[in-house]
């Protein structure tokens, strides 16, 4: 999936909580952290293209990053690691495991399959391309509903207060 639907999915899922912000910036952590850095590279060279690029012209460390990034195993790990040296779970970062879950059936294996059981396994699931037209069009389509009813929520929950309110 793209990053700005991760960015919108994450903000959804978590946008209850105190961290929904902080659980947002994860969500779209694993992107900017492979392909965001690429983007930037090519931003600057003057090189950027509205087509993918070869899978060939990128450099290794650009596998690598999106290897540990997009990887269950990888984010298992990080989330036990915080939690015995901080004996807190940073549940905002659940939603990079959100991001990852959310682009095993987004993505073909014909460009960067989602490694979630790297390092353990280099088994990927053939889903559909999160790039596919009609795939983003009910994919803006369900943020649009999802938005719209947490707006229309929020306008309840506060006419709800200020009812309540008047009536003290």
């Amino acid at each position: 999936m793209d990053i700005f639907a991760h960015g919108l999915w994450s903000f959804a899922i978590f946008h209850k909580k105190k961290y929904a912000w902080m659980a947002t910036l994860f969500g779209i952590l694993p992107d900017l952290l492979s392909f965001g850095i690429i983007f930037v590279i090519s931003l600057l060279n003057g090189n950027l293209r509205r087509v993918p690029p070869a899978l060939s012209s990128l450099p290794e460390w650009l596998f690598a990053a999106y290897n540990m990034t997009h990887s269950l195993i990888v984010f298992f790990i990080v989330f036990l690691l915080i939690y015995i040296f901080t004996k807190k779970w940073l549940w905002a970062l659940t939603a990079w495991a959100a991001h990852i879950v959310i682009d095993i059936p987004t993505h073909s294996t014909r460009f960067f399959p989602t490694p979630f059981l790297w390092p353990l396994s280099d088994y990927v699931f053939n889903g559909i391309s999160w790039g596919t037209p009609w795939f983003m069009l009910v994919n803006y389509s369900s943020l649009l509903a999802v938005f719209l009813v947490i707006a229309h929520n929020r306008a309840k929950d506060k006419k709800l207060t200020i009812t309540l309110k008047k009536n003290k």
